[in-house]
């Protein structure tokens, strides 16, 4: 016989000595990165955390694209953020945001105190809404499973019947968007018929809302002209109180019945 290097004394076959090749399994290859997608966050959650993330990135001199707005409260609320300017001492409704500076002087609204505590209240305020969602959505999905109920087995009613107090435990088992079959016997022709019977899913109390819809454009107060209007005419020494720029006012007395 042959020899080489790989054969040895007392072997009947070559092959014998030939040591089997190891099998590793392949790893197999992901498709895409799944993530991990939660349910859709409400528009007051993403309106506050879009607030924070501004107040974190912010410096407190950026002007507001929009320019602001001069209402002084009259037309909008107060701003629960910055009621006033601590500068120039104007008024600020609530669509002067405190990421940005005052649109009169253009100094921030916030110190830096104030603001990492505005931050850390914001951050409060989001974690008990989207605990508040959380529950509601819980809620809903077990009123929706004991309206709805799951679909009786004989397994399951052994256990109720053998274990009292064990329903929710049937409920997890068993989810209501479970597909059973169902075997129904017709009458006239005395043929059992299998069919099979899946429940229409729960649907997300979040999914549910409708399509996302612009935010409204809201109107906004310019600021004033820069040049103040001054009326050339002296007043009257009569009358000093006269508007001396037009626009003058009647009395009209009341009308008597």
């Amino acid at each position: 016989m042959h020899k080489t290097a790989w054969t040895q004394k007392g072997s009947a076959l070559p092959s014998d000595r030939i040591p089997p090749k190891k099998q590793t399994p392949q790893p197999t290859k992901a498709k895409g990165k799944q993530k991990d997608v939660g349910p859709p966050k409400s528009k007051e959650v993403v309106k506050l955390e879009k607030l924070r993330d501004d107040l974190r990135n912010a410096t407190g001199k950026e002007r507001d694209p929009k320019r602001g707005c001069f209402c002084q409260a009259r037309m909008h609320p107060l701003s629960s953020y910055t009621p006033i300017c601590r500068t120039c001492g104007l008024i600020l409704c609530e669509l002067n945001l405190p990421n940005f500076a005052c649109p009169h002087c253009g100094e921030a609204t916030l110190l830096l105190a104030a603001r990492n505590a505005l931050i850390a209240t914001l951050d409060a305020q989001i974690n008990e809404a989207v605990a508040k969602e959380e529950e509601d959505r819980t809620r809903a999905i077990q009123e929706a499973r004991a309206a709805e109920g799951a679909f009786p087995t004989l397994s399951a009613a052994a256990s109720r019947a053998s274990t009292p107090g064990s329903g929710s435990d049937s409920q997890a088992s068993h989810p209501v968007n479970q597909t059973h079959k169902v075997l129904s016997l017709n009458s006239k022709t005395r043929k059992i018929k299998v069919e099979s019977y899946t429940p229409p899913a729960i649907s997300r109390a979040a999914s549910a809302e409708k399509v996302k819809q612009p935010e409204p454009e809201y109107k906004r107060v310019p600021a004033p002209p820069a040049e103040v209007v001054v009326s050339r005419t002296q007043p009257d020494p009569q009358r000093p109180w006269a508007n001396t720029r037009g626009l003058n006012v009647t009395y009209v007395p009341p009308s008597r019945i």
